[in-house]
């Protein structure tokens, strides 16, 4: 762990020399993380993450998270400011405008809050996106942690393919990441910081709003219902999205269901290093408008995924970049019909020299995502989670 925390590191700097800056200033959470392995919940407390050239990072913390930072693997300088808001003179601002001009010339992560930045005092602050754009490429051991996630992301979706049923309730696929959690609790890999385990089935015909939040109450009918398990395992995502079904699917949920898979088919065939994003979210776009369809997409082809569940590279027909090696993507086109529901399939993926992997593997046809089985086990316990938390 420490030597991936220090080729980050150095992967910075090298840019940071490229780019004729003497430091670089980090701020979000997520990105700090990234170079420290430190987790802690900053709330209204600015944490501020300061790497040179030459020496060790500055770590800027509010004083009551002194010790707990001091746990981190890398070494770090520990800078403490009494509180927020604090005395004049013992603010934030305050002591980092102390080390300021020791810095020389400054970039900063353009993700920075805007109260952050207009209280740096520097004539050369710069504002980048040279960790967004690290972060784009994962290493050997980044794509280890993401294969982790995956499987257990695969995990949650198969056990919602065991435990829905005609009638279940919302609440219940939200009840399945408990036995999850409680593994990664016994095999001592659960760190509630940088964990979140999501597993949700939203039901027709609202699953036509993908980011709907519909009643605990609501119930699954025949479908097209989209289950969705969203992961991040000790700081590393997944996700994996199916269009499942109750009943079988009439004609216009078979003819829907393939055009969605299609779509999903012409992105995916051109899903490889030196690619266009935005070439991959024309393939998608341009055949579900030769069907007809393109008034029914809501959304880009796919996101990034990485510590975050959304994160660039972005697979949309507004983007520039150029996918590469080692990118981790989804791929989910979607196809909407107001009064009967969503369809729509995503899994996790890797992109490679020639091509892609699957991270995230649960069934995908139309046969293998109808749910024969009575899951009667699951009724059952459906029947006793509704009566003890007074839903009908």
């Amino acid at each position: 762990m420490k030597q991936e925390l220090l080729n980050r590191v150095n992967k910075l700097r090298a840019k940071m020399q490229d780019h004729s800056l003497d430091s670089y200033i980090i701020t979000s959470d997520e990105d700090i993380w990234y170079f420290t392995n430190i987790t802690y919940m900053q709330q209204e407390r600015p944490f501020i993450l300061i790497l040179t050239l030459d020496k060790n990072p500055i770590f800027v913390v509010p004083k009551l998270e002194e010790k707990h930072v001091k746990k981190g693997i890398l070494d770090v300088d520990i800078i403490t400011y009494w509180e927020y808001p604090s005395p004049q003179g013992t603010e934030w601002q305050n002591v980092l405008n102390e080390i300021v001009p020791k810095l020389g010339r400054i970039g900063i992560e353009n993700n920075v809050k805007t109260e952050v930045f207009l209280n740096i005092e520097s004539q050369e602050l710069t504002p980048s996106n040279l960790v967004a754009e690290q972060r784009k490429i994962k290493s050997d051991y980044e794509i280890d942690k993401i294969r982790l996630s995956s499987k257990i992301t695969d995990r949650a979706m198969m056990e919602i393919f065991k435990s829905i049923y005609k009638g279940a309730s919302v609440l219940e696929p939200f009840t399945l990441s408990k036995n999850i959690q409680t593994d990664l609790i016994k095999n001592k890999q659960f760190d509630p910081l940088t964990t979140t385990l999501l597993t949700v089935v939203w039901p027709a015909p609202g699953s036509a709003m993908p980011h709907s939040v519909p009643n605990l109450g609501d119930k699954l009918g025949k479908g097209p219902n989209v289950g969705m398990s969203y992961y991040r395992i000790n700081g590393y995502a997944a996700e994996c999205e199916r269009t499942l079904f109750l009943e079988q699917p009439g004609k216009d949920d078979v003819e829907l269901f393939h055009h969605m898979m299609e779509a999903r088919k012409k992105a995916l065939s051109v899903l490889k290093d030196g690619i266009r994003a935005a070439d991959v979210d024309s393939e998608a776009r341009d055949y579900l408008s030769k069907n007809g369809l393109l008034s029914n997409l809501l959304h880009r082809t796919g996101h990034g995924v990485g510590l975050g569940n959304h994160e660039a590279p972005f697979l949309a027909e507004g983007s520039d970049e150029i996918l590469k090696e080692g990118m981790v993507v989804t791929i989910e086109p979607g196809i909407y019909i107001e009064g009967i529901g969503g369809y729509r399939h995503s899994d996790t993926i890797l992109i490679t020299r020639d091509g892609y992997e699957l991270l995230t593997k649960a069934p995908l046809d139309l046969e293998d995502v109808t749910i024969k089985s009575s899951n009667f086990a699951a009724k059952i316990k459906g029947s006793f989670i509704r009566k003890m938390l007074k839903i009908n």
